[in-house]
């Protein structure tokens, strides 16, 4: 039976008719972007196939038919009068039952599973059911089946995109194993930066309230808790993960979560080497190690690190969130949508001013249409820069959440923080150096929906939750360097949250008109190709000799191969030297120690 769904499915797929529908439903919603009273005109006949496609192909068994079905629905979604027709609707919730994504079926306005057709709620009702996680929200069919794979294996490593929901499962799993293990294993949770320990504290203290844990960020726990009974999770940073192993005293952890595990793909990130680091010596610990990443294709290098077993992997292919891409370039006015079933649809002059100010307004005020939105920035002087300014082209809000957040940045920073100003305009920036608590109330009152449009540099890209409908991505570039796949969709998946929008929009705009800001056509490449190459960390790449020859020439104090190294490269082969020469000391089981010596370079009895 399934072979004969996905003929039928494969044949629906290709057809030239349904692509032609699809492209007919683009350039509608383009219109619809440019104007909230836009009105669809599809005859009885195109909604009863388009319905039709998408019911044969959220049936299939591959990823990029069920995907296809998503995008359909997705797109006939954005017009709300096509949902006045009921056909229409249940067809739509038909589709999100057998695709699994239930978080998204209470966007169509469904009660109680009782839609009066008998085979949808019946299936709403079983998978319901069957999909519920520990946590009692609703697993889509891929969670369920990543959540799955937790339970039964002792590592395991995944990737999903930025709106999967990875976070969910770990902290799904984490109620799973303190109930069914009856509160008797202490959990770690690493995350990259110690901006995001307040983050994930937060939230598994609410998960973990009505049990005997106590939730720790210090390497060092206090003797009062140590006194106390009960166990721990661990919310660290490699550094302090490190720091409590060498604590031979300190209780053992027995699972580890990695979550953010593409940060071990970083070449240039001078805290990847302790990040391997703490996982070598988690692995030494015989401690549980589970990875979760964003658009990873081959999650299971990660599992190679450490020595693990690589099939313990599985990479998520089927979209939770559908998502619109679209380039606009305010020097030549000339912007489009980008379609994978027709020619680029090209909207009509916006009558840019060549004021960056303004023409950003026209932007948001055209695009986002009063939506959540993420205006991207490369970095900090430019987000405060760009905030300050469209700030001032904004009338004043009156709003007691804002005027309490203004209070306390006027008692604890300073009343001429720019900040301020921009929470009196009704919007906000947000990146690293921001105080904790302050930062903290910007991410509530931006979930909130109270403030709409924020201003971010890549904290984004470590795992800070703030997702929207749309994102307004002025440079290509993270500070400096160039942004790589892995990283540019991490950041531009913040498009679309999932039970909250079946698609968002991701806009690249060419606004300043300078080299590092989409003034270049080819770099468009990026937003056009939605395929990742597989990537390694350095230490498991083949073309890696280099690394390893100027860890020994740091050992042999010879020079490094390449003179022009910079500061932070000079340091990361530092780094993997002195925990190279660590792991030989304890003799540790490590890659780095073994293709060291593999590459002809064994200088560790030097």
């Amino acid at each position: 039976m399934n072979n004969f769904i996905d003929y039928i499915s494969s044949k629906a797929y290709t057809d030239d008719y349904l692509i032609n529908l699809i492209y007919n439903l683009e350039k509608n919603f383009c219109n619809k972007l440019l104007d909230q009273d836009y009105k669809i005109d599809l005859s009885n006949k195109e909604k009863c196939d388009l319905m039709r496609f998408a019911d044969i192909l959220c049936r299939s068994s591959k990823d990029e038919h069920k995907n296809l079905s998503l995008r359909i629905v997705s797109l006939v979604y954005e017009f709300k009068e096509l949902l006045e027709d009921k056909f229409i609707k249940l067809s739509i919730i038909n589709v999100l039952t057998k695709l699994g994504n239930f978080p998204s079926i209470n966007l169509i306005g469904i009660k109680d599973e009782n839609t009066g057709i008998d085979e949808i709620d019946l299936d709403l009702i079983i998978k319901r059911v069957y999909n519920e996680s520990p946590i009692k929200e609703i697993f889509t069919d891929e969670q369920l089946k990543i959540f799955n794979e937790l339970q039964t294996n002792n590592h395991f490593s995944f990737s999903g995109s930025t709106s999967f929901g990875k976070s969910f499962i770990f902290e799904a799993f984490t109620k799973y194993l303190i109930e069914e293990h009856n509160q008797s294993d202490n959990i770690a949770f690493i995350v990259p930066t110690k901006a995001l320990i307040n983050q994930v504290s937060y939230k598994i203290r609410k998960l973990v309230k009505s049990y005997s844990y106590k939730v720790i960020n210090s390497p060092e726990i206090p003797k009062v808790i140590k006194r106390q009974d009960g166990k721990y999770i661990f919310v660290f940073t490699p550094e302090r993960l490190i720091a409590y192993f060498l604590d031979t005293t300190n209780p053992k952890i027995d699972y580890l979560f990695v979550d953010e595990a593409h940060k071990l793909l970083s070449v240039k990130d001078t805290r990847t080497p302790l990040m391997y680091h703490a996982l070598v010596m988690a692995k030494r610990k015989s401690i549980n190690i589970f990875f979760a990443s964003p658009n990873i294709p081959n999650p299971s290098v990660f599992l190679e690190l450490v020595n693990n077993t690589p099939d313990e992997s599985y990479a998520v292919k089927v979209e939770s969130v559908s998502q619109n891409r679209f380039f606009v370039n305010c020097h030549t006015d000339y912007s489009y949508m980008i379609s994978d079933y027709g020619e680029d649809i090209l909207f009509p002059k916006l009558n840019f001013s060549g004021n960056v100010i303004t023409d950003l307004g026209i932007i948001l005020n055209t695009f986002s249409n009063g939506r959540q939105s993420i205006v991207y920035c490369n970095t900090i002087e430019k987000t405060i820069l760009t905030a300050f300014e469209f700030a001032r082209t904004l009338g004043e809000v009156r709003d007691e959440n804002i005027d309490k957040l203004i209070d306390i940045i006027n008692e604890k920073v300073h009343e001429q923080y720019y900040l301020r100003y921009c929470l009196k305009k009704g919007i906000a920036y947000h990146f690293g150096g921001i105080p904790e608590e302050i930062k903290i109330r910007v991410e509530e009152l931006y979930k909130l929906g109270v403030i709409k449009i924020i201003f971010c540099t890549s904290t984004l890209l470590e795992g800070v939750n703030l997702p929207a409908k749309n994102i307004f991505i002025l440079s290509e570039k993270i500070g400096l360097s160039n942004m790589n796949e892995v990283d540019f969709w991490n950041l531009a998946g913040r498009a679309g949250r999932l039970s909250k929008d079946l698609a968002g929009n991701i806009f690249c705009v060419n606004l300043y008109n300078q080299q590092g800001y989409w003034n270049d056509d080819s770099k468009i490449k990026i937003l056009r190709d939605k395929n990742i190459d597989e990537t390694k960390p350095i230490i498991l790449r083949k073309n890696n000799k280099n690394l390893y020859k100027n860890i020994a020439n740091y050992y042999t104090r010879n020079d490094y191969t390449n003179k022009k190294l910079s500061e932070d490269d000079k340091k990361i082969i530092e780094m993997y030297g002195n925990i190279l020469l660590y792991h030989d000391t304890v003799n540790s089981d490590s890659v780095l120690k073994d293709r060291f010596i593999d590459s002809g370079n064994n200088f560790l009895d030097v």
